[in-house]
């Protein structure tokens, strides 16, 4: 009996392969671009390549556009909301009162569409909480330098993965459906107050102990509360969620330590093992039995390893990705507990 060639024994097919080579590609250009531009944090240039393709094209390209709108919304929302300069406490209820409203209102949009929404939640988070943490900072790290970077690398990774992906994937032909499943005003009302209770905690927490591990931690706990609540249906992701964190939790610490102490002086081994962990998440994201747990491993890999910056020492990279996992595990059983016993316990 003829050998099968070892990648058809693991399930994967010539598309599977083409398709994370054009995942590979059109991250590694993003990376690539986002720090031959300067941009200071270059690793969330890569990050929309994961999110915003999609297996038809139209989703893919509205994902596209929205991923920008949003970001552009949030930036703007908070901006506006720091020049305000309000106390502590108002900014806290503000923040939390923004998102728990772009969460309710991503469910209840409840396609691709939503994704709007949902991006101006994470960009206000992103610009906003790490204001609140106190923590010192250089001008790369104040908040208009946060929002300008996060719309910089939105731009550039949407426009790398349109670009790379939009030839080779496929017209659906038909609008998207929505599911039924629970779209009332009070399951609405109950993803708001999931999450602006917990951006509420992550505010007050991070405003309160001035701890990269604190912020790294009430990031993570909000951003994946957020995800799993604006969802239709958040099962799928619940069920991926731990073991795709721990894996991108877990090659982060490890690419970080091995640039870090290894490679920092040899600028081609250092591109050689970047290109390693691209392609290993592509291979992730572009098989359907990991498709979904290799979302979120990517995206913790980058988040954690800080490719492209090493803005922080190995232990600090350390302890913030368990905070990481940490405060994944608490988002999965607050989901667990509020909403997944509104959804049937069969199989999906």
């Amino acid at each position: 009996m003829a050998t099968r060639p070892i990648w058809q024994v693991a399930g994967v097919s010539p598309a599977i392969l083409f398709l994370a080579l054009q995942l590979f590609i059109a991250s590694a250009a993003a990376l690539g671009l986002a720090k031959m531009f300067g941009l200071a944090n270059p690793f969330w240039a890569a990050m929309p390549v994961w999110v915003v393709h999609q297996a038809f094209r139209e989703d893919l390209l509205t994902r596209a556009a929205l991923r920008i709108v949003g970001t552009l919304i949030g930036a703007a929302v908070s901006l506006g909301l720091l020049f305000l300069d309000p106390p502590q406490s108002v900014l806290i209820l503000c923040l939390s009162g923004f998102i728990g409203a772009c969460a309710a209102l991503a469910f209840r949009i409840g396609t691709t569409r939503s994704y709007g929404a949902f991006m101006a939640a994470i960009t206000m988070l992103v610009v906003v909480l790490p204001f609140l943490s106190r923590l010192p900072h250089d001008a790369v790290a104040t908040p208009v330098a946060l929002a300008v970077d996060r719309i910089l690398c939105t731009i550039l990774g949407v426009v790398c993965v349109a670009a790379v992906t939009v030839v080779f994937t496929p017209a659906r032909g038909a609008p998207p459906a929505r599911q039924p499943h629970g779209r009332t005003r009070t399951a609405g009302i109950k993803r708001f107050l999931i999450c602006a209770g917990a951006t509420m905690a992550a505010g007050i927490t991070t405003a309160g102990f001035a701890s990269f591990q604190v912020l790294a931690f009430g990031m993570t706990l909000v951003v994946y509360t957020l995800i799993m609540s604006s969802a239709p249906d958040p099962r799928p992701i619940h069920r991926n969620l731990l073991p795709g964190v721990a894996i991108g939790v877990i090659s982060g610490i490890v690419y970080h330590t091995a640039s870090y102490t290894l490679l920092a002086d040899t600028p081609v081994l250092l591109v050689v093992l970047t290109a390693l962990f691209l392609a290993a998440g592509a291979m992730l994201r572009a098989h359907p039995a990991t498709q979904g747990m290799g979302l979120d491993a990517n995206m913790c890999f980058l988040l954690v390893a800080e490719v492209g910056t090493w803005r922080h020492g190995m232990s600090d990279v350390a302890l913030a990705g368990m905070a990481m996992l940490a405060a994944a595990a608490v988002a999965w059983l607050l989901i667990k507990l509020e909403l997944l016993r509104d959804f049937p316990t069969e199989p999906i």
